[in-house]
């Protein structure tokens, strides 16, 4: 059993090989004679069944128009297999790009399908083996972007497998289709917890537009208390006290940086992708409250800021954290 297993695999590992070099990766690939493969449908080869049937009964009744009608049903399969091979030569596929995801949801593959301006195109299906799959037409547009799914298991570089493009186009007696390697990647994301590990990166304290609020301080002034034995003279509210005839002692804070640092080392959690999804719970946190924050990765130190330019620079160090480029 598993020898059968291990021949099909191998069949299958040069067909992949084979098609590697007959239909390389690019950006942009337009579909060629070389790249289209065509072949009849089940209802074409009955029709040839058929076609065989009426050319023996011509022959032995000798009947000129059962002659006729054998050599017109075969010039029309020949005819529709030809404008089904048409309807792929010539298109061009782009890659436009990949939308970033996270780990486990579908990574978008955006693709622009162009036409020959003197061609229209019917009927063509763009579709993954078990996967997303949409048919469109271009017919008044010379170029149409379409979008295509795709699922992800891990964090990193997405890259499309081998998109398959196919016609049944204009009676569905054929079935022309090519495969695309799209030379295009994007960015999977950690998967975020549901709820990130509190005290990573923060202090404890009130907080205020200028930052943590520090009691005790000197700098900016925060009200007035009832005086207390020891209140210095330069403290006391001389101008409450003229009003009142009672002491009051003037109260001051100091405000610290808002400025948060999610730092890989306080994370007590063992893991490197655990790890990474509280990262990312609290990226997406701090962005949502529109804090300013940093990320400490080992290896690697994102300044902090704020925004969705900072997000995905953040975003885009923890999905490629370990990651070897290719």
């Amino acid at each position: 059993m598993s020898s059968g297993a291990d021949v099909a695999n191998a069949l299958q590992a040069q067909l992949d090989g084979w098609l590697r070099q007959r239909l390389p990766s690019a950006r942009a690939t337009t579909l060629n004679q070389r790249k289209i493969f065509i072949v009849p449908s089940k209802t074409a080869l009955g029709l040839v069944g058929v076609i065989a049937l009426l050319f023996l009964l011509g022959i032995n009744f000798q009947n000129s128009l059962v002659y006729i009608i054998s050599f017109w049903l075969l010039a029309l399969l020949l005819l529709n297999i030809f404008y089904t091979w048409r309807n792929l030569a010539g298109l061009t596929l782009t890659a436009m790009g990949v939308e970033p995801c996270f780990a486990g949801e579908k990574a978008v593959l955006e693709v622009a399908l162009s036409r020959p301006v003197k061609q229209t195109k019917y009927a063509l299906e763009l579709a993954w083996k078990g996967e997303d799959q949409v048919q469109v037409d271009l017919i008044s547009a010379q170029t149409l972007r379409v979008k295509l799914s795709h699922s992800t298991e891990g964090r990193g570089y997405f890259k499309p497998p081998r998109l398959q493009v196919s016609t049944r186009y204009p009676t569905g007696l054929a079935v022309a289709w090519s495969y695309v390697y799209l030379d295009v990647q994007g960015l999977v994301y950690p998967n975020p917890v549901e709820k990130a590990f509190q005290p990573i990166g923060q202090s404890h304290g009130g907080t205020t537009d200028d930052g943590l609020e520090i009691a005790g301080g000197t700098s900016d002034f925060s009200g007035v208390r009832d005086y207390q034995h020891g209140d210095g003279p330069k403290r006391i509210h001389w101008a409450k006290f003229a009003q009142t005839g009672k002491l009051y002692t003037k109260t001051f804070v100091d405000y610290a940086s808002h400025d948060l640092w999610l730092d890989w080392d306080e994370l007590p959690m063992p893991g490197i992708e655990v790890r990474l999804s509280h990262l990312c719970r609290k990226v997406l946190d701090f962005h949502q409250e529109q804090r300013q924050y940093g990320l400490k990765l080992p290896g690697k130190v994102i300044a902090p800021g704020k925004g969705e330019a900072h997000k995905a620079r953040c975003l885009q160090a923890l999905a490629l954290f370990g990651v070897v480029s290719e």
